[in-house]
């Protein structure tokens, strides 16, 4: 889909070992495991998974026999009250065949590779009783490539149904795949509805749009250094007193951050500098609270089994519930899409004193030649329309609702979607970040400002990658290769 055309760069970043075996439960499936799953790294199932789970579909085949269990026993959603007879062998595949509509644009494989890890990744902690053969046969499909094709549109934020009922078709060689694949043999009543309850397909593309702006902050960091720099910032700004009297969580790396990046400048141009310097760290340290608080949130749930219904085998019952109802996570990607919004303003107000003769010690718009050449005049226009677009990005998803299946379900948390606009938001903040780099190196370039330790190193780079030309042109192969050039800013934090 539109909105993922950066997964790509998210795998490829330069470090990254997509080769060694990511195991799969035997323990918490982090973010960074996702990742390298998603870029092409094998997985394999911890040894003692498949006897567990054998273990476990049997108790879950012993409670069953003794009461009532949605899906299994039942119809769903406004057919849960309606009574399914166990010796119909076809009321699993009629379930996933009718859950399996999706629309819209062609999830990347890459998503879809993180996707089914973490739907192995809750799987294998057994509360769902689903057969063994499922869960190696979901193995299997990740480790051979033999991805399904699945569509954007379908979920709401109450477990992603329709991907996951498609990719059980697929599993059962109902869908192609990607590559050729020995089927399963039809999935059970017992089966059907476990493996479809799950958002694991929300979770992955969180964790790549997270992965991706992670990058992009750090890459930030460097660019706001430098635009420091070339306006000879006041770095009592960035002071570690400074960051722990703004008692936020945060603050303190950012800060460090960007003392580490800037140095001390001796002769500061001002005693005290606009917000676009003198609030960053507060400001950018609203978002790095908020993607680690995403992250937790995101490795929490890609390691739990949260099937409705569980089986809780302690204590030999069914338990039904409402755990796929993903509230906290659509809060948490509504918090960083909020963030990371409120902190587009300083960008621009970074880019104006760049291109302000007050801060910059030129001309208006860094422009040079002639008396009215405009410079980089129209790079504004572009940072306030994708401003513009982070703020759209940013209305709260959580605050929606519905009622669906004839009021059965009445409410939505719509994480679904929350997440789509954090990966709308993230495609637009590159290009923001990429018109302040090209004016910090610009202004830098024309002042023949000297930078410090890592920064010189950044600069170089920038001189090669970047030649600054004087006179009015098109700015727009510039705008590409600043964009590509933000991975390397990355890793160079």
């Amino acid at each position: 889909m539109q909105d993922q055309g950066n997964t790509s760069a998210v795998i490829s970043r330069p470090g990254h070992d997509s080769s060694s075996v990511v195991e799969i439960g035997g323990g918490p499936l982090r973010a960074e495991q996702i990742v390298r799953v998603a870029g092409g790294a094998p997985v394999a199932l911890a040894p003692h998974v498949l006897p567990a789970l054998e273990r476990a579909c049997l108790q879950a085949a012993a409670i069953s026999e003794r009461r009532a269990v949605y899906g299994r026993s039942t119809g769903v959603g406004a057919n849960r009250l309606t009574a399914v007879d166990p010796r119909d062998t076809e009321h699993g595949m009629r379930l996933l065949r009718s859950h399996a509509a999706d629309a819209g644009a062609v999830i990347p494989a890459p998503t879809v590779r993180a996707m089914l890890a973490i739907r192995l990744s809750q799987l294998a902690r057994g509360k769902s009783g689903i057969e063994p053969r499922i869960v190696a046969g979901l193995e299997r499909m990740l480790r051979t490539g033999a991805l399904p094709e699945l569509r954007e549109l379908g979920s709401i934020g109450t477990a992603d149904l329709a991907a996951l009922a498609g990719t059980a078709l697929a599993l059962t060689g109902e869908r192609p795949t990607a590559v050729p694949f020995e089927p399963l043999a039809p999935f059970g009543m017992e089966s059907a509805l476990p493996f479809m309850s799950s958002s694991a397909l929300t979770l992955a593309r969180a964790v790549l749009a997270l992965e991706e702006l992670r990058r992009l902050d750090r890459a930030g960091r460097v660019i706001a250094a430098l635009s420091a720099r070339a306006v000879r910032a006041n770095t009592q700004a960035f002071s570690e007193a400074a960051a722990q009297a703004c008692a936020a969580p945060g603050a303190v790396r950012v800060a460090r951050e960007m003392r580490l990046l800037t140095g001390r400048i001796p002769y500061p141009a001002r005693v005290q500098d606009p917000f676009g310097f003198r609030a960053y760290v507060p400001s950018q340290a609203a978002v790095v609270a908020a993607m680690d608080d995403l992250r937790v949130r995101v490795e929490r749930l890609a390691s739990a089994g949260q099937e409705n219904p569980l089986f809780d085998f302690r204590h030999s019952r069914v338990v039904h519930h409402g755990n796929f109802h993903q509230v906290a996570l659509g809060l948490a990607v509504d918090a960083l899409n909020l963030g990371l919004a409120q902190s587009a303003p300083l960008v621009l107000a970074r880019i104006a004193m760049l291109h302000d003769p007050m801060f910059n010690g030129g001309r208006p718009f860094l422009a040079t030649g002639p008396a009215g050449s405009s410079g980089h005049m129209m790079t504004e226009y572009i940072a306030a329309a994708a401003a513009a677009e982070l703020r759209n990005a940013a209305q709260p998803a959580s605050l929606g609702s519905v009622v669906l299946s004839r009021g059965a379900e009445e409410d939505a948390s719509f994480a679904s979607q929350a997440v789509v606009q954090l990966e709308r938001a993230v495609r637009h903040y590159r290009p923001l970040l990429a018109v302040e780099l090209l004016s910090a190196h610009r202004a830098a370039h024309q002042q023949g400002t000297a930078m410090p330790g890592r920064l010189d190193a950044v600069a170089a780079r920038l001189r090669e990658a970047l030649p600054v030309v004087d006179e009015d042109h098109d700015l727009r192969p510039e705008m590409e290769k600043a964009q590509e050039l933000l991975a390397e800013l990355a890793v160079m934090l």
